[in-house]
């Protein structure tokens, strides 16, 4: 295993960026896992009540202006900045100290890792098909959100599936690997000998 070794995986909610996190993780004898959610929560309490990082993503539209994509994506952006600083600050610490990491991030936006994307692995997760979405963010409470009902979720499945294509075409510009993770075993065993190929 490389000693730098940095596996960063987004997808918006339901794609399965956390089973399957913690699944390599397992197979690979990685230590640390984090989630950007988490990373996110973290730092609200240093920003005002009113300030983006606050919202739901999918309201952060509500800020710049209108209920429109590109104020949508605006927001997923603003909300980016912030929780991808300090994404970046805890790869890079990982890169510096040889700590391996698995990183699972809704906030998949190649830009802003842009100087240490040469040091890391990096993959997006999707679900192609909308209704498959919306089913597997229903089922969620069952295998890892336990007490997180999915349906707050499905009922803005919208709003997602437009960051998601968002994060698509940013990772098509990057020509970074995609995974449409319809068949989950597949994927994971896909994901997996990926994620072994970027520690050679």
């Amino acid at each position: 295993m490389s000693k730098s070794y940095v596996l960063l995986i987004g997808g918006v909610p339901g794609v399965g960026k956390t089973s399957i996190s913690g699944y390599i993780a397992r197979e690979l004898g990685i230590n640390i896992v984090l989630s950007g959610d988490y990373i996110r929560e973290s730092l609200r309490p240093f920003f005002p009540k009113d300030d983006v990082i606050n919202l739901s993503v999918y309201d952060s539209w509500k800020l710049f202006g209108e209920n429109t994509d590109e104020n949508l994506i605006r927001g997923f952006i603003e909300q980016g900045k912030k929780v991808n600083l300090a994404t970046h600050r805890i790869m890079e610490r990982a890169i510096d100290n040889g700590e391996p990491m698995i990183v699972e991030t809704l906030y998949f936006i190649p830009d802003h890792f842009r100087d240490i994307m040469d040091k890391i692995c990096s993959a997006y997760l999707y679900i192609e098909d909308m209704n498959l979405h919306v089913e597997r963010l229903n089922q969620r409470q069952e295998f890892t959100h336990f007490n997180s009902p999915g349906i707050r979720l499905s009922g803005n499945i919208i709003n997602y599936r437009k960051i998601m294509d968002y994060s698509i075409k940013a990772s098509d510009e990057n020509h970074l690997r995609k995974f449409n993770n319809s068949d989950y075993a597949e994927t994971r065993k896909e994901l997996l000998q990926f994620a072994r190929e970027g520690m050679m």
